[in-house]
């Protein structure tokens, strides 16, 4: 499979959005991880995403390549990770909202 965001979508984190939503549905069928093949010289929109791109949404190197360096995610380090960051906020948001103020009567 192959992806692309419209230019005028583009930088706002959509792309981690996708693999990570990719990455969910993958675990919750069985799968353990996902490997890729990335363009380490991506210069335009092609069948093949970016390498960088690969490795900024949580892809490791398994194979270096000049060109095609093929690349894997680790499903439950993911999920894990996830999880994690969405307690942490839940925590944090929990700590700063304040009880609302009791008025006199």
């Amino acid at each position: 499979m192959t992806s692309f965001i419209v230019p005028g979508y583009q930088g706002q984190g959509l792309g981690r959005v996708m693999v990570q939503t990719v990455a969910k549905d993958l675990l919750r069928r069985g799968f353990k991880a996902i490997e890729a093949f990335g363009d380490a010289r991506w210069k335009e929109p092609a069948c093949v995403l970016p390498a960088d791109h690969l490795l900024a949404v949580g892809f490791k190197t398994v194979r270096q390549h000049p060109t095609y360096p093929r690349l894997r995610l680790e499903l439950r380090s993911t999920l894990s990770w996830k999880e994690d960051v969405e307690m942490a906020l839940d925590r944090l948001l929990g700590a700063v909202q304040k009880e609302p103020a009791l008025r006199p009567l």
